[in-house]
């Protein structure tokens, strides 16, 4: 027995040493169920093993643009912000979806979520409400009861450099009656100050959020469907409420880098993490809510993450607005701040 499990690992040796490879950009989350899910399991099919460079959204945008003369890497992950800016400084190339057995099975929105097949989105994520239910008597249903007189003194609002922060900007611009095409902010910025002193902090992680829930500090926060999990964790009586103007939806996106070493092994990553096996596993797992029509999610798992209903709710925001904005926002944001 002991010299079979030696042949063994001698062979899954033998055959790391010299399978193929995929350079894969991405965050460093979730890795022991990456491997699981994706790494393992691609690499028993096709024998190329996936190497990741990880590191957040700003780092490895950064790592790219100084390897854009001669890219090491074949894929890129990204939110869907740091994909345009990376399609704005033409890191990426088009992806040619007729290699993609898998494409026809996306939902319409991941098809092309920044515009000129320059990424296709694997992963959706949702961002509604949590609130106290013990805290709150009458229930939360809308954006606008973040300015009831109820919950003035405890709630906590996104910081405008997070993520989600521009896009729940341009919602509340638009719930509270801005012109169309409005792209200034300028409605988001006065109804904010009317609620400001009554903000306890504009928060920047949701680690951050969920200790001033467990606190009592915070009775209401708009918040990501993927901390759910954690924020069930706590024990705490909790809702997480999709408004009646719609929850905001973003993208985890993946690109194939321009000019990458290895464009074969970077379509076949890319359609392997499109597959219904992976989208199922990912989603039983928690790791990430699908993007593939076809899967079917147990009911336990569908509360944490964004599918059924809350998918056809998801309202998205142009990326290409916030990109061609951003610098003028946040300097709106800051002077708001200082106030």
């Amino acid at each position: 027995m002991k010299k079979l499990s030696i042949i063994f690992a001698l062979l899954l040796f033998v055959s790391l040493a010299f399978a193929s490879q995929v350079n894969v950009s991405t965050w460093g989350f979730n890795l022991d169920l990456l491997d699981k899910n994706i790494s393992e399991p691609f690499l028993k099919e096709h024998g190329i093993q996936v190497v990741r460079d990880l590191g957040n959204n700003s780092v490895r945008l950064t790592k790219l643009l100084t390897q854009k003369n001669n890219p090491v890497i074949d894929v890129a992950h990204f939110a869907d912000y740091y994909a345009q800016l990376g399609r704005v400084e033409e890191l990426f190339e088009p992806i040619d979806v007729s290699k993609l057995e898998n494409y026809g099975e996306l939902f319409d929105f991941a098809k092309d979520p920044i515009g000129g097949n320059y990424a296709l989105a694997y992963a959706v994520s949702s961002y509604g409400i949590v609130y106290r239910t013990d805290l709150i008597e009458d229930p939360i249903t809308s954006w606008k009861d973040f300015w009831r007189e109820d919950v003035a003194g405890y709630i906590s609002l996104p910081d405008f450099t997070i993520t989600q922060g521009p896009a729940f900007m341009m919602h509340i611009n638009k719930i509270f009656g801005a012109p169309e095409g409005d792209e200034s902010l300028d409605t988001a910025f006065a109804k904010l100050s009317e609620i400001k002193r009554d903000v306890v902090t504009f928060y920047r992680t949701s680690s951050e959020l969920i200790n001033l829930f467990q606190m009592e500090e915070v009775w209401m926060s708009p918040a990501p469907r993927f901390s759910w999990g954690q924020f069930m964790g706590t024990g705490l009586p909790l809702a997480f409420v999709i408004p009646e103007e719609g929850v905001l939806g973003f993208f985890s996106t993946v690109s194939v880098v321009k000019n990458a070493p290895d464009r074969e092994a970077a379509y076949k990553y890319i359609d392997f993490i499109l597959s219904n096996s992976v989208q199922t596993a990912q989603a039983i797992d928690l790791v990430d809510s699908p993007v593939n029509k076809n899967i079917v999610v147990p009911e336990d798992k569908a509360a944490f993450l964004t599918v059924g209903d809350e998918a056809a709710s998801l309202i998205f925001y142009d990326i290409e607005t916030t990109v061609r904005n951003r610098e003028v926002w946040l300097e709106k944001w800051n002077k708001f701040l200082g106030q």
